[in-house]
Formats: structure tokens, sequence, C-alpha cells
């Protein structure tokens, strides 16, 4: 890897010398992670969404303010009654095979994030009842009941857009592997755990917006290797800078610090219900889950860990958004009330098995944790793994507890209803709560904030005493690059957009 970086940084000291006005040869981003999937309607990872910016575009995006702004969609109505979502298409596009973006390759694109086995959008857009082409640039949307969050879905991966010929021509799990879009650069290949290639698309609609012949992403689980990386010329752009080291880059003039507060939470999900796993202490007895929190001090992880500059959070959504149930506040440590908790279940010593993201950070938030319910008599087992093989295990129901994260979504009901709904694309721990899903739907048909505000608070008043995920905290996504990538905007979602990225 190193002596490739070195050939690229070779070859684009070349072309600046031989042709100045030439696109710089390559980009290279540093990752948290390898990706899952390289199908939208497939993927699970941020590793993949941060890939999908180059690859595939979407029907909207979110911009700093996280306002929602056209894309593949230029424009959109919806009917008085709420029911139908007609949208207005951009024309000239075209996929990466040469296929034509029209109003029927959106249809086959919602209908496949719908119908296949292998979905994980169908929750994301689950009010979808029908999807119609009325001509080759207008496409209209039927919903089963009106849903307020279908537009930030659609500036997510359930609107990226992907070529129908491709995706019918082969199974899921080859175009997967051998992805077919329309975004402004275009698969070459990956090896897994070292590299994803893509090429610029020389027909993208917005191409003189790219500055870039390729983009190269390379998965770095640990922080401190990416920074090394980006320190010795072998990448321009790295993202989740561990806080720890924002001096060391804030004091070198070669490389600039972008920051943003993001939508994320991390958190601790528990099987309840996902497989023969599940029936374990943790897994039946919500007193259990209780008695975990009050063992946890976050603002120790958040000082600890993260030098302060996270925000702590119970809930999927952060202390000051407008959706947050202000009568479940973040709780302080009780370590009383936690060996209490763990006397009234009949477990005075209980012992539970953590997989965890191998990675610096990931490890010693979890170290952090082991040792804080190791007080209140809790034996916790920290399982390391790679961040696609720990969410194969956790997504066949191998687990017990799993330390993970989630990187936000414009609207509330995408960092909600994925953990906590009955279909949720993430609720990998299968907690089902009729209850609760008929709140967040609730909160999903009504558009006016102060109700779903209501409804998302009367489905706190649930899930936190069940407690099937611990919440934990809120990122703020920190960047560094090169000095001299110009053009570069953090978003609050964590993803790392390419076009309008330039090179000085």
């Amino acid at each position: 890897m190193i002596a490739t970086g070195s050939r690229f940084a070779a070859a684009l000291l070349a072309a600046a010398s031989l042709a100045p006005a030439a696109l710089a040869q390559s980009l290279r981003i540093g990752l948290t992670e390898d990706v899952d999937t390289l199908d939208p309607v497939q993927g699970r990872t941020l590793g993949g969404r941060q890939v999908f910016a180059a690859l595939c575009d979407k029907l909207f995006d979110i911009d700093q303010d996280v306002n929602i702004v056209g894309r593949l969609a230029t424009s959109h109505e919806t009917s008085a009654d709420g029911l139908t979502v007609t949208l207005r298409l951009r024309g000239g596009v075209v996929f990466h095979d040469g296929t034509k973006f029209d109003a029927a390759a959106v249809k086959a694109n919602l209908e496949r994030a719908l119908t296949i086995p292998e979905s994980a959008r169908k929750g994301d857009i689950r009010a979808v009842d029908k999807v119609e082409a009325v001509d080759a640039s207008t496409v209209r949307i039927a919903l089963k009941e009106p849903f307020a969050p279908l537009l930030a879905q659609l500036a997510d991966r359930p609107g990226m857009m992907g070529s129908p010929r491709a995706a019918a021509a082969t199974d899921a799990k080859t175009f997967g592997g051998q992805p077919v879009c329309s975004g402004p650069f275009r698969f070459v290949e990956r090896v897994v755990q070292d590299r994803i290639v893509l090429e610029r698309f020389p027909d993208y609609w917005n191409k003189g917006a790219i500055g870039f012949d390729r983009v190269t992403y390379l998965p770095m689980p640990d922080a401190t290797v990416r920074l090394n990386n980006l320190f010795s010329g072998q990448l321009d752009l790295i993202e989740q800078v561990a806080t720890a080291d924002l001096a060391r880059v804030r004091a070198d003039q070669r490389f600039k610090i972008s920051s943003i507060t993001g939508l994320s939470h991390f958190h601790l999900l528990f099987n309840v219900g996902n497989g023969a796993a599940a029936d374990n202490p943790f897994g039946k007895n919500p007193k259990l889950r209780q008695a975990i929190e009050a063992a946890i001090d976050r603002d120790v992880i958040n000082r600890v860990v993260f030098g302060g500059e996270f925000v702590p959070g119970n809930q999927p959504v952060p202390p000051n958004s407008r959706y947050y149930a202000k009568s479940h506040p973040v709780p302080k440590r009780d370590l009383a009330r936690a060996k209490a908790l763990l006397a009234e279940s009949g477990q005075p010593s209980p012992t539970l098995s953590m997989i965890v993201i191998n990675g610096p950070v990931f490890l010693q938030v979890g170290q952090v944790i082991q040792s804080m319910l190791g007080e209140a008599g809790i034996k916790v087992t920290m399982q390391p793994m790679e961040a696609n093989t720990g969410t194969a295990q956790v997504t066949a129901g191998n687990f017990q507890l799993f330390s993970t994260f989630w990187s936000g979504r414009a609207d509330p009901d995408g960092n909600i209803f994925p953990y906590l709904g009955c279909a949720g694309s993430q609720n990998l721990g299968k907690y089902c709560r009729k209850e609760v899903d008929d709140q967040l739907n609730a909160a999903g048909r009504d558009s006016a904030p102060e109700k779903r505000a209501e409804y998302y608070a009367k489905a706190a008043d649930l899930y936190l005493a069940d407690l099937p995920t611990v919440f934990l905290y809120h990122a703020t996504w920190f960047y560094a690059h090169r000095a001299g990538l110009e053009g570069f905007k953090p978003i609050p979602d964590g993803l790392m957009r390419v076009e309008g990225v330039k090179l000085k």
C-alpha cells in the first residue's frame, strides 16, 4: 500500500510539472472501515456509504444545515392528503453502463429496495405502496399513509440509483461486488481490506465539478495509522481523526482540520430476540439492561476517550434536538442502583459477552465500559472483531451485546426507527414492541414537528424502560486533509462528498 501511494505521489508531481491544467491523478481517502457491499440496497456500513458518496448519485441530498436539496430529482410536490409525492427528474443523466436515467429507472430502483430478499431498505421506505413512471421525467410515489421522512430517506441509500439493466442481469451478491450507478465516479476494483478504486465517469451530468481522475479508498481502522499515512503523503483526506490527535494536526501547517456536529449515535445493542443467543439473562430481563445503563458514566467516557469533544446522550437523537424526549434526561451514573437492580433480578454477578469493533477508539470505549460494569458486579468479556465480521456475526444472531454506531440521518425517523422499529434495518437484536411501532409510525405520518415530538416522547417512555439499546453519545465529525485540498465541506451525516473538491 505504501509503495503504491509513493507511485501515486510521484505521478502526481510529474503531472503537475508537465501539464499544470491536467486533473490530479488520484484523491486518496482513508476510511475507518472496509465496506460490506457496494449495493446501496443491501449496505449497512458507514464504509459503504462513504464510497457511495462518489459512486452512486441520489434523488436528493442534504447540505451543511441539513436542508434537503435536489440531485437527480430537481423538484417535488406532495399532495394535500400527503399520500402522493411527485418527483421531477433531471434530464441528460446516464448510468455508468450507458443506460438512461429516467422515471422507469427510479421505479425499478425503489421496487427493488422494497422487494428483494436481501434489501436492508424496506423499513426505510416502508410507507411506499406503489411507484409509477408518469412520463420519462416524472415519478409518482403512492404512499400507504403520509410519511414525513420520505424525502430524507431518498437523500440517503434508498434514493441512490443503480442501473436497472445491470441489476436485472445479475443476482444481488454479484451486483454488490460489481456495482453500476450514476455518480461522478465508476467502479474499477475492490481488494477486500485493502482498497476500492473508482475512476472519473466522463458522462457525468455535473462533470465540471469533478477535480480528479480517480478516487482510491483505503480502509484503515486504526486512527493513528490513518493519520501517519496522511502525514507521510500516502493519503490526502482521512475521516474520524482521534480527538487526542487534533492538536498535532492543527500544529502542522501542511494540513487542516474540518469538523461539524454530526447526526450519529454510538450505542450498545442487546440481542433480545435474534435466535438462540438471545436466551441469556440480559436478553430476557430489562432490569439487567437497566443495571448496565445505571453503571455507565457517559461523562467519563466523553472526557477520557474523546477529550470532552462529543455529546453524551441516551436517545437516538441528541439532547439539543427538538425531538429529544426531555422527560428522560441523560442519566448520571448510579452504581448503588445498578447493584440493586442486579439483586432484584436474582443475578448479582452476571457475565456478558460484548462484540467490539477492532479499532483503538472502540476498544478504549469498550475497556472503559468493561471496567465500569465490573465495579457493579457484571463481568464483561470483550470480543474484538473487524467491522464487517462483527456485523455478520450480529446479523446472524451470534451475539449477546454489540458496541457499535450509526452515522445518522437528516430526519429523526432515520435515527430512531432503524434500531427500535420492528422492521428496522439495523434492529439486529430483533426488539419488537407494537406500542413503540405505533408511536414511531404515527410520528412518520405527521408533518408537524411539535406533534412528531409528542409521538417520539411517548415511544421513548417505552423503549427507555425496555432498553434494547443503550445510547451513549453523539459524535463530532473530525476530518484531516492536505492544506491544498480545496472545496471539501463536512456534512452532518458524516459522508465525504468529492464533488467540488480540488487539489491546489
